[in-house]
């Protein structure tokens, strides 16, 4: 059966139940939920920019951190070497202080010497035990005995004593061995002291 389009009713009863439509301010919450999708991009965004500029400064803080500990270190073998060198230095310090008396007795044996005598070698040995005593070892060339004489007599001006002296001649030369004790000065006697008023 066919129906006439402009003839056709409608069926269509008004149903009960139904509910009303919602507010008005509910449309606020889909607008909320894209603007809180929004915010977080933008809050993960600024997270991440701050992470990766947090993770640059702890590099280059590590990276400053190891330069200081190899100039540290550096700074540390620096003074090391000049501590070496301080005590070398001070070790020179304390020889030349301590070669100040030698030098009256060295010039006093090449003033000594003739002119024809030579000193083929000399040797002079200081123990540190015992700073007083000096081994003295010198080694005099071809005719040169009555240099060694000589010698010894201008080493008596130094106030040196001598003890075990040995002498050897072997190819014309006169090796000498002694020991040299340094004499003090005698010590001046005190003056006595005056005698207790009477009372």
């Amino acid at each position: 059966m066919q129906l006439d389009a402009r003839t056709i009713d409608d069926f269509k009863a008004d149903r009960k139940g139904i509910t009303p439509p919602l507010p008005t301010i509910l449309r606020l919450v889909p607008i909320l939920l894209y603007c809180s999708i929004a915010v977080t991009v933008l809050l993960v965004s600024l997270f991440l920019v701050q992470y990766r500029m947090a993770t640059q400064k702890r590099d280059g803080h590590l990276l400053q951190a190891k330069t200081l500990l190899g100039q540290k270190d550096a700074s540390r073998n620096d003074r090391s070497a000049l501590e070496i060198r301080i005590k070398k230095a001070t070790d020179v310090k304390s020889w030349v202080a301590g070669s100040r008396q030698l030098q009256p007795l060295i010039m006093e044996i090449t003033r000594s010497m003739a002119p024809k005598s030579t000193i083929m070698d000399l040797r002079l040995e200081r123990d540190a035990a015992s700073p007083a005593q000096l081994n003295l070892a010198p080694r005099l060339g071809p005719d040169t005995t009555n240099q060694l004489d000589t010698t010894l007599e201008r080493m008596a001006t130094q106030k040196y004593r001598v003890l075990s002296p040995e002498q050897q001649l072997g190819r014309g030369e006169l090796a000498y061995r002694a020991t040299l004790i340094r004499q003090e000065p005698d010590r001046q006697p005190e003056a006595p002291l005056p005698p207790a008023p009477k009372p």
